[in-house]
């Protein structure tokens, strides 16, 4: 996330990263406390990593969809972007928006990650996640604060903002996570939660 730094109005931090050095080595780790207004969603208080082994790490509660993980051993964020599991989101690559073929506007690209939010200058699972049933579950899965009930905000490919409710079918919120699953989703279907907040 240190590369969309530029774009949100934090030049400065950016400028300041030492790219030969990892986050942690250096200059680099008193930036990495910064908190990103962008990556953090208001209704939630967490800011900052508490305790062992990233305390004070600026954290970020959006996290890049990298698609489904159906089976035990499946990381979706080292899936190639050609599987059809496999989301916007890869480790080493991100698919381009010709390659989102069940169409931008039925495509998750950010999700709300929960109760696990992660320090946002880490690469990896911190970042980019897939989704893996129970997507909504209260420990592991996906969620958004603030929200009037149970679900997650969520950044589709075509820009548009929703919230999406826990309630939703899981075979549809599987369709929604992947670039060309060769599934359509029917929006209007989809149990979305009103923009009202608590």
């Amino acid at each position: 996330m240190v590369e969309l730094l530029p774009y949100l109005g934090q030049e400065k931090v950016y400028a300041r990263f030492d790219f030969s050095k990892s986050w942690a080595e250096g200059q680099n780790l008193p930036l990495t406390s910064a908190v990103i207004p962008a990556f953090i969603n208001p209704a939630d208080d967490r800011v900052r990593s508490k305790g062992y082994p990233f305390n004070g790490l600026g954290l970020t509660h959006f996290v890049g969809m990298a698609g489904v993980e159906d089976a035990r051993n499946v990381v979706a964020g080292e899936l190639p972007r050609s599987d059809p599991r496999a989301g916007v989101f890869g480790y080493d690559e991100v698919a381009r928006p010709e390659a989102i073929t069940d169409g931008q506007s039925q495509t998750i690209l950010l999700v709300g990650s929960g109760n696990l939010p992660a320090p946002w200058v880490q690469g990896g699972g911190a970042t980019v996640r897939g989704a893996r049933a129970p997507y909504f579950d209260a420990i592991t899965g996906f969620g958004s604060k603030g929200l009037a009930s149970s679900g997650s905000q969520v950044l589709m490919a075509d820009g548009s903002v929703r919230a999406v409710s826990a309630s939703i079918d899981p075979s549809v919120f599987k369709a929604m996570c992947t670039i060309h699953g060769a599934d359509s989703v029917d929006l209007q279907s989809v149990p979305f939660i009103p923009a009202e907040t608590k």
